[in-house]
């Protein structure tokens, strides 16, 4: 069995690290293509565009590693198929179930490393990319204001923004803590920032939202007003320019817990948070998901299947990722509860999975 376990795992090394390589360099070209403009029209060099490649590559590798071990197991399986190892084995005496723990034992292996990739040197590596994009001084009006992070930039306001295209915001939330009282909270669907000349600041409109006021009549409460259109100046503290605050991708995950407590205790929301750090642990464990499924799909290959299984695992891909992104918008319309959301993707396509493994091996 020693033997059988380690020719297995020889086996999906060779495609694996084949495919890990393809997927990862399809991703940088499709970055090199987008950063060539820096080159052509604004002169940055190629010393520079080439240190914000390699940045990239961790983020990358949290997706294409457990792309690449589905891909690699079906590419495995299909030569045993091919070369009838697997009916050699049935008539060995060997079950296929012996096959399935090396190779989720592995998966395990590989879902812990992704883990620590995610925690530790994916947000070191977010970090040193924005780091660079402002060394070489690539700016843009809404420089300060970023898509997914808690900003603290203009005291006394901590303002989060979810998408930022240019200078058009959406789905704003600015929220005014208060030692002494309730937190003032403005909600607004969309917005637009407009720095100051003496790049101190900005003017943010804001569009289609609610804003609490003070209530006069009641110290210390406050009550909502809608409006169609709302202007404020956000200022810059002095240290502002010279600091570059972490987003929430640029955050371990014991910097995101400490996040989370901070923003509680000032009466903020912390959703996002929340869903980060489950998004980050859940999709590390993609590759187990998709390892079973590989498995489910390897052990009942057939020569003539071998096109439609790699349609069956282009599908899984389009499928697992398009489930999280739905689960994500649940979880922020407070549909579903934050781990929910970010697990659920793998207990679907796991589960399935894991039915079908188990009626493979049955048969």
């Amino acid at each position: 069995m020693k033997i059988l376990r380690g020719y297995l795992l020889t086996e999906h090394a060779a495609p694996f690290a084949v495919t890990l390589c393809g997927l990862t360099g399809v991703l940088l070209i499709g970055n090199i293509i987008k950063f060539a403009e820096l080159v052509i029209s604004k002169g940055v060099s190629i010393f520079e565009i080439l240190r914000l490649l390699i940045y990239l590559i961790p983020y990358m590798l949290s997706f294409t590693i457990p792309m690449a071990a589905l891909i690699a197991m079906v590419m495995a399986f299909s030569r045993f198929s091919n070369d009838y190892e697997l009916i050699a084995l049935r008539a060995s005496g060997v079950a296929p179930a012996r096959l399935i723990l090396p190779l989720l034992t592995a998966a395990l292996m590989i879902s812990g490393g992704v883990m620590l990739l995610t925690d530790r040197i994916v947000p070191q590596s977010h970090l040193a990319f924005r780091r660079q994009l402002k060394a070489i001084g690539i700016k843009r009006p809404a420089a300060y204001v970023e898509a997914g992070a808690f900003i603290k930039d203009f005291p006394p306001y901590v303002i989060f923004v979810y998408e930022v295209e240019g200078d058009h915001l959406s789905d704003v939330r600015i929220y005014e803590p208060k030692p002494n009282g309730p937190t003032r909270t403005i909600m607004a669907t969309q917005g637009t920032i407009e720095p100051f000349p003496d790049e101190r600041g900005a003017q943010l409109k804001l569009y289609d939202g609610t804003i609490d006021e003070w209530d006069p009549e009641h110290p210390g409460t406050l009550y909502k007003v809608s409006f169609g259109t709302y202007s404020m100046n956000l200022l810059l503290d002095a240290d502002a320019r010279k600091r570059l605050g972490k987003k929430l991708k640029e955050m371990t995950f014991r910097e995101l817990r400490a996040e989370e407590r901070q923003m509680a205790a000032q009466g903020i929301p912390a959703l996002p948070i929340v869903l980060e750090l489950h998004r980050r642990i859940a999709s590390s464990f993609s590759t187990v998901v998709f390892v079973i499924f590989g498995l489910a799909l390897g052990l009942g290959l057939h020569h003539h299947e071998r096109l439609m299984t790699f349609v069956w695992v282009l599908g899984l891909f389009m499928l697992y990722y398009l489930s999280s992104i739905g689960a994500n918008a649940l979880a922020l319309k407070t549909w579903l509860p934050p781990w929910l959301a970010m697990w659920l993707p793998n207990f679907l396509i796991g589960g399935a999975g894991a039915v079908q493994l188990w009626r493979t091996v049955k048969r």
